[in-house]
């Protein structure tokens, strides 16, 4: 019995002992906090759990700072520089994978920090190869912001205000977008396979190389977008009485494969030479004209 009792204390304290680096990471160092407030220059900083709500914090230096668990909503972040600032922190890798507290045994505390943003202002932000990935940005504003090979994947951006902002080669998998403002923004071979931007605007944006398979379109406004070889197969433009509109867009050399294209919009400005399409790709009546101007690619049996 002592020896069970043993291994049990010796497994609890193992087990505490790791989790200490769990609640490391949601607790700021005031002294840190007080020099961000102070200076605005707190490169590095500890500031997991920080509660900055509503602070001024326009033109401050954070490059990779610790901001795990963070509260930053209604900040005024704009011009500020969170260039690789930690902003999530995951430890749910143990035997079950859950949240909580994890089984006697497991070397994990099975927690997910997360930096909370929803309408802060983060124009002109740089946040090059910062990792965003299931953030809620909602009603942010991130308009002029450097997002250079930002990683967003899974993030919620409803409503958010992305004009102008650089996401060129950024990852936004499974992203939420819904109403979103991406007019004039550079997406530049950006990843937006599975993304959701229902009703979003994207008039004038760059998606040249862009991947935008099984994506979800409906409503939104591509009017003038360029998407010179971007990805959009199995891509969802038509819906009832929600079209898609893709007037004067450059769809140069893009894939079309698998789309229907029945009801979308378009006018005499949309570009489609050297776009491709096969068996599974439907246009509207009268459209047969255009074809000519498309290659055929047979769906491969592999």
């Amino acid at each position: 019995m002592k020896i069970k009792i043993l291994i049990v204390s010796a497994l609890l304290l193992t087990f505490l002992s790791n989790c200490k680096d769990c609640q490391a990471k949601k607790t700021s160092n005031p002294a840190h906090v007080k020099q961000l407030l102070t200076t605005k220059k707190c490169p590095k900083c500890d500031l997991g759990g920080a509660d900055l709500t509503n602070a001024n914090l326009a033109g401050a230096d954070l490059r990779e700072a610790e901001l795990t668990n963070a509260k930053l909503d209604g900040a005024n972040l704009q011009g500020a520089d969170l260039t690789k600032a930690e902003l999530r922190w995951r430890d749910d890798v143990g035997d079950k994978g859950k949240m909580g507290i994890s089984e006697i045994g497991d070397d994990y505390c099975n927690v997910t920090y997360e930096a909370s943003f929803k309408g802060a202002n983060l124009r002109g932000a740089k946040l090059i190869q910062t990792d965003l990935s299931g953030l809620d940005l909602s009603e942010a504003n991130l308009s002029d912001a450097d997002l250079t090979n930002a990683k967003l994947n899974w993030a919620k951006l409803n409503k958010v205000n992305l004009e102008k902002a650089n996401l060129k080669s950024a990852s936004l998998e499974s992203a939420e977008l819904y109403d979103a403002n991406l007019k004039k923004a550079n997406l530049q071979g950006a990843n937006l396979s599975l993304s959701r931007l229902g009703d979003a605007n994207l008039k004038e944006a760059n998606l040249t190389n862009a991947n935008l398979d099984y994506s979800s379109l409906l409503g939104a406004n591509l009017q003038q977008a360029q998407l010179i070889n971007a990805n959009l197969q199995g891509a969802k433009l038509s819906g009832y009485l929600i079209d898609t509109n893709l007037s004067g867009a450059n769809l140069s050399g893009a894939s079309l494969t698998s789309l229907n294209l029945q009801k979308f919009i378009y006018d005499s400005h949309t570009i489609w030479r050297g776009a491709y399409y096969n068996e599974f790709t439907q246009f509207p009546n009268g459209f047969n004209s255009l074809n000519e101007q498309m290659e055929f690619k047979r769906l491969s049996p592999f």
